[in-house]
């Protein structure tokens, strides 16, 4: 009964369902529930309702009209401002009236025009802190037994070459390898320390662009076309590896004072981490 009588209301009013919706801050599926009968609005809509329709509450209901000039009191409705919707929350789905609660983000590198409410804003940011602590926490698990085997493995090798050749004096060098080994590694693993960036820096100085060559078009210039660019790819590889030596030389002995406060850092601060 009560929602024959608001879509009749509605439609005498030449309302959509969106238009009495917009009225009462609803969204548009809220009315067609109401008027479905799937749903009963609230007493507070109801009246809100019957101001908008100019009707009184009993009309609107089925009652009887008791008391018809009650009516005359809702005329001032109309000339109360409507709040417009400044956008629809893609999370969701709920319309943001209030610019204080709206948020645009974006996808990458272009401007996508997402929108959403400081809420949904709020829970993703949640998660995405979540994500960053279970990753920092795989990461930590990840270089302790990578790290460890590597380093056990290589100081088990060590006290097995010492034993067999009866030679105690390579153990100690060797421990102390591994153990910068296992720092190094795990510094790389955890990435929340500076070792990995640093590492990847330097060796990158070793892939530089050789300048080009001059030469004629017959025989004796393809061949020192050849044989020039033939030098300059092994002057490029020794280069590589030259560089690559002094990053990784560099990034152990750097990562023996790191180690330290990277793991205290994952331990403490987890969510500070990048997710790649």
């Amino acid at each position: 009964m009560i929602g024959d009588n608001i879509k009749k209301f509605r439609q005498s009013s030449n309302m959509i369902q969106k238009d009495l919706a917009d009225k009462l801050f609803v969204t548009a599926q809220a009315v067609s529930r109401w008027e479905n009968g799937e749903v009963e609005p609230s007493i507070t809509t109801l009246t809100d309702m019957a101001k908008i329709f100019n009707v009184s509450v009993d009309e609107l209901v089925g009652n009887a009209v008791k008391e018809p000039e009650v009516r005359v009191e809702t005329k001032y409705v109309y000339n109360e401002p409507v709040k417009p919707v400044l956008g629809v929350c893609e999370v969701c789905n709920k319309p943001i009236y209030e610019s204080s609660n709206i948020y645009r983000w974006t996808t990458g590198r272009q401007q996508t025009g997402h929108v959403s409410c400081k809420e949904c804003l709020k829970k993703k940011e949640e998660m995405l802190k979540q994500q960053k602590i279970a990753k920092s926490i795989s990461r930590r698990k990840k270089s302790f037994w990578i790290g460890g085997l590597i380093s056990g493995g290589w100081i088990a090798i060590t006290i097995a070459t010492a034993i067999s050749n009866k030679d105690s004096s390579v153990i100690l060098p060797n421990v102390g390898l591994a153990i910068v080994a296992f720092t190094y590694l795990s510094c790389l693993i955890l990435g929340n320390n500076f070792i990995g960036e640093m590492t990847l820096s330097i060796f990158s100085w070793g892939f530089v662009r050789m300048p080009g060559v001059i030469f004629t078009l017959d025989l004796d210039g393809l061949i020192w076309l050849l044989t020039v660019k033939l030098l300059f790819w092994i002057l490029g590889i020794i280069l590589a590896l030259i560089c690559g030596a002094f990053a990784i030389l560099l990034g152990l002995v750097l990562s023996v004072f790191t180690y330290p406060f990277a793991i205290i850092k994952n331990f403490k601060r987890p969510e500070e981490i990048d997710l790649i």
